[in-house]
């Protein structure tokens, strides 16, 4: 794992803020930004010694996981006491109210600090090269794609969850989740109980697709198809369905966007095969964190719900060494109890 003198630079930059966001629970804005300006301002060759030192499994979990500040902040809510006076109730529910902006804003300072980065991972890309091509050519780190990734999805996001936040303030959550707003909601300030939820149903959705007989008799026709255009219908919608690639809305409706899956198959196949490159490179997903591991896992199908961060990993692991022997289309049509053993 040799990385040039600017991503040590970029490693250790993201570890220290990650450090911040996570450990501190005040998140006060002068700390946060002090240590963001931190290997920009000191010369590279100190940075790349503070990289050297560091123990192999720590090099490895930076340059694989990306920053904190690009996952959401912690929630800290009050609790609801027993025998409560009217009064109390309501100074409980404002509390819970003012917790909750609190969050947004740190979500929102975090995606802002997020966004002045970005051009300085930006210059590091050679001209005329994709973000995937320069983390094939080592140029970035899995870290540094998905801070990119992450970064420009959210920063999309931004204008109309504003406008949500300004019209119902304190009860933002309650209008996100009934509403099913949750696509407008940057990365950085979804809470919980919205993470929970999309979960939830994404593994329902999943395993109600593949109790549908037709996937089992056509996975076998996957495995030598490159072009995803050429997928048998019933494939080509559990695909779609186990990825989100489309809203459950269409399944609902009875109606099928088949026209629009081709190019979505095509582009989540590129996204996960690269990610696999980019794990198998950094270590492996033993290396990954825990919110790494299920999102991840999630990106590629897999359920996590109710399980251990050993559990997923080694799922995980046993899809990268899978990908020697059969396609990624292959895998997500199957559980992985079926998947090609190497």
């Amino acid at each position: 794992m040799l990385l040039s003198r600017q991503n040590f630079a970029s490693c250790i930059f993201r570890a220290r803020t990650s450090q911040i966001l996570l450990s501190s629970q005040n998140h006060k804005l002068p700390a946060f930004l002090t240590q963001a300006l931190y290997p920009y301002s000191t010369p590279s060759k100190a940075v790349t010694r503070e990289y050297k030192n560091l123990p192999s499994a720590q090099q490895a979990s930076l340059i694989l996981n990306p920053p904190a500040s690009t996952l959401p902040p912690p929630l800290s809510l009050p609790t609801l006491g027993t025998n409560l006076s009217a009064k109390e109730k309501l100074k409980f529910y404002y509390r819970t109210g003012r917790s909750y902006i609190t969050f947004y804003k740190t979500g929102i300072v975090a995606l802002w600090w997020n966004f002045k980065v970005l051009r300085q991972v930006r210059l590091r890309i050679p001209r005329g090269l994709s973000a995937e091509q320069a983390l094939r050519a080592g140029v970035l780190s899995r870290s540094d794609y998905h801070f990119l990734r992450r970064t420009r999805s959210d920063l999309f996001r931004i204008p109309f969850f504003a406008l949500v936040l300004t019209i119902f303030g304190e009860f933002t959550p309650l209008v996100v989740i009934f509403l099913g707003l949750s696509g407008v909601v940057p990365r950085t300030c979804h809470i919980p109980r919205q993470i929970d939820g999309a979960r939830k149903k994404a593994e329902a959705r999943r395993r109600k697709s593949f109790r549908d007989g037709t996937i089992s008799s056509a996975a076998g026709e996957t495995q030598d198809i490159e072009d995803v255009r050429k997928l048998p219908r019933p494939i080509m919608l559990h695909v779609g369905r186990s990825l989100g690639l489309y809203s459950s809305l269409w399944d609902k409706i009875g109606v099928m966007p088949t026209l629009l899956l081709p190019r979505r198959i095509q582009k989540a196949v590129e996204r996960i095969d690269v990610d696999d490159f980019a794990i198998e490179k950094g270590g492996g997903a033993k290396y990954l964190s825990e919110e790494e591991l299920k999102l991840a896992a999630g990106e590629r199908g897999l359920d996590v719900i109710g399980r251990s961060r050993d559990e997923i990993g080694s799922v995980l692991g046993m899809w990268i060494a899978a990908r020697k022997r059969t396609s990624i289309i292959d895998l997500v049509c199957r559980r992985p109890s079926a998947w090609p053993r190497v």
